[in-house]
């Protein structure tokens, strides 16, 4: 506005100088004044303008400052937003993590259970052909109990007889006793007794004790007697001596290895206890071994000849 002015003044002033040169009077006093209005009413805009676009900055900088105040809420927001996404990315891949490995467990529980599947099935033949063996083996005990019982029914005939017979032999001996004691009144008649009978002795005390009257062979009920059995925990079990020594054995990395020594002359059938194993098996007469996967005290069982259970029991590694 000021450089407006400036040049109408100028202007002005070259009009004035110019008229005072030629020596002519000054008639454009109207339109100066129109012109002077003019730019009275070009200053008033010029200064609303001037207004008008101070308060238009002020305007543009509040929309600025807002825009700004936007953005910068709109960022955090971005900033948040982005962190959440990678918050979740995170957890998204745990999971994905997670259900691989619960997948691969599945996968590996299905081959388990196939294999379990598998195991349970040739156990179950195992249990079949056991069974059978139990039968057969019972078959058997229950014909040798019933030899057992006519054996032992023929042994308490044998020795009823016996007592029998040695009744009888007493009476007789008792008899020829009183024969002898009549023979011994008779010595008025020994001449003719003795050329009748000299060659007929009678038998003397002597001679009809030494006639027994028990029968053999006798039966020793200490023979049926389940003598205790020891067990031994085999330190050197782990040893490739004592591996050699019992191929039969299959003796795995682990393994403990236990004997159990029976000095009775048959087979006693035994059960054992460690922990949380346990098992049975068949003592033959003399060592039977058998394995644990795992060292600590072991509790065997067995009965006597009365059904009575006996135990031994052994610390192993």
């Amino acid at each position: 506005m000021g450089l407006i002015s400036g040049k109408v003044a100028a202007v002005a002033l070259t009009g004035t100088l110019a008229l005072g040169t030629v020596g002519f009077t000054f008639t454009g006093g109207e339109t100066v004044d129109k012109v002077k209005a003019q730019l009275e009413e070009l200053k008033n805009k010029v200064v609303q303008y001037e207004v008008v676009e101070n308060s238009l900055f002020s305007k543009i900088e509040l929309i600025k400052n807002n825009a700004t105040a936007s953005l910068t809420d709109a960022n955090d927001k971005i900033v948040s937003a982005k962190t959440e996404i990678n918050n979740l990315k995170a957890s998204k891949s745990f999971l994905e993590k997670q259900i691989q490995n619960l997948n691969a467990e599945v996968t590996g529980l299905k081959a388990d259970l196939g294999a379990a599947n598998e195991t349970i099935a040739e156990k179950e033949k195992e249990i079949v052909t056991l069974e059978s063996e139990l039968s057969r083996v019972s078959g058997e005990l229950e014909v040798l109990q019933a030899q057992y019982d006519t054996l032992l029914a023929d042994y308490n005939a044998l020795v009823e007889e016996n007592n029998t017979n040695k009744s009888e032999a007493e009476r007789a001996n008792a008899e020829v006793q009183a024969a002898n004691a009549k023979v011994a009144e008779l010595e008025g008649k020994y001449l003719e007794v003795d050329q009748a009978t000299k060659n007929n002795a009678p038998m003397t005390d002597a001679e009809l004790d030494a006639i027994g009257t028990d029968v053999t062979p006798d039966v020793y009920d200490a023979e049926l007697v389940v003598q205790n059995l020891q067990l031994t925990y085999i330190q050197d079990g782990q040893s490739e001596a004592f591996k050699a020594a019992h191929p039969d054995l299959d003796i795995q990395e682990g393994d403990r290895v236990w004997r159990v020594t029976n000095k009775n002359a048959f087979a006693v059938y035994v059960e054992y206890v460690k922990g949380s194993e346990n098992g049975e098996l068949v003592a033959n007469p003399s060592q039977t071994f058998y394995m644990t996967e795992s060292g600590g005290t072991m509790i065997i069982k067995w009965q006597d000849e009365n059904g009575v259970w006996k135990q031994t029991v052994k610390a192993g590694a």
